[in-house]
């Protein structure tokens, strides 16, 4: 049985480390901007397929752009389901989603394990996700 590798969030990474990328994911970005390397070249670097290399360059080069000009505020910190329902349920910002948190507009339904927004079920976000959001719009962790 193979495990998993379970590539820490942006926003865990942020709260740690005060930065949103990973050094794998600043070791592509690097090879790829400032050596000028192709895909297969950093991907015989660092032991990845050239699609992988490619794909991560894209999203950590997406983190780090959303982070520089958003702060804590960047949507890229959150995962990809979150993301995705906040964009659906038209939740641009931090402070909408925490003011519809508050209001009771937006929540989660442990029982049903799902997300409720003003009254609907929209689908495709699961707890973790939610978890993650919470943590995104808190106020408890101190902003690099």
């Amino acid at each position: 049985m193979t495990m998993k590798t379970i590539e820490a969030s942006p926003l865990r990474l942020l709260k740690v480390s005060g930065d949103p990328l990973t050094e794998q994911q600043y070791t592509v970005l690097r090879l790829r901007e400032e050596k000028r390397l192709t895909y297969e070249q950093i991907g015989l670097i660092v032991g990845m397929s050239m699609s992988r290399v490619q794909k991560m360059y894209v999203a950590a080069k997406d983190v780090r752009d959303d982070y520089a000009q958003n702060g804590r505020d960047a949507l890229s910190l959150l995962p990809a389901r979150a993301r995705n329902l906040l964009t659906q349920l038209n939740l641009a910002s931090r402070p909408q989603v925490k003011l519809a948190i508050i209001r009771g507009e937006f929540c989660w339904l442990e029982k049903w394990k799902m997300v409720r927004y003003k009254g609907s079920s929209p689908r495709g976000m699961g707890r973790e996700s939610w978890l993650a959001l919470l943590e995104w719009v808190s106020d408890d962790w101190a902003s690099p």
